[in-house]
């Protein structure tokens, strides 16, 4: 994942970036402003739309396609990128990046359950 990319985004953009990770092969405006008013009764103006599908572009998670005569919206990372850098910025931002200070705040400062570190284990074997 670039460094760039800021996972973070308002529940508005997040309408948006559903839409885009549910419909591959990038979507037109007038798509997108007919899902968010059509089907999902917003009732938003297009300057507000644009200024949501701006944001994300800014954030790095919509990439653009200019190549066509309109351009195409999609989501530039999955929504496993997207999670995966979500939680590394709450693990930065809220842990001193430390996993460690992490599970010590997630079992209240006690020893980790054993199904925990056997889940852990796992994890750390398919790395």
């Amino acid at each position: 994942m670039e460094n760039n990319v800021r996972c973070e985004m308002s529940q508005s953009e997040s309408l948006i970036m559903d839409y885009l990770w549910k419909n591959d092969g990038g979507k037109g405006f007038s798509e997108i402003m007919e899902y968010l008013n059509g089907e999902l009764h917003k009732n938003w103006k297009k300057q507000t739309i644009n200024t949501f599908i701006r944001h994300l572009i800014d954030k790095g998670l919509i990439a653009v396609d200019t190549s066509q005569k309109s351009r195409r919206y999609s989501a530039a990372l999955t929504t496993a990128q997207y999670a995966r850098g979500k939680a590394n910025k709450i693990l930065a931002d809220y842990y001193d990046g430390s996993v460690e200070v992490f599970l010590s705040a997630l079992t209240g400062g006690k020893q980790p359950s054993k199904k925990m570190v056997d889940e852990l284990s796992e994890m750390m074997k398919g790395e």
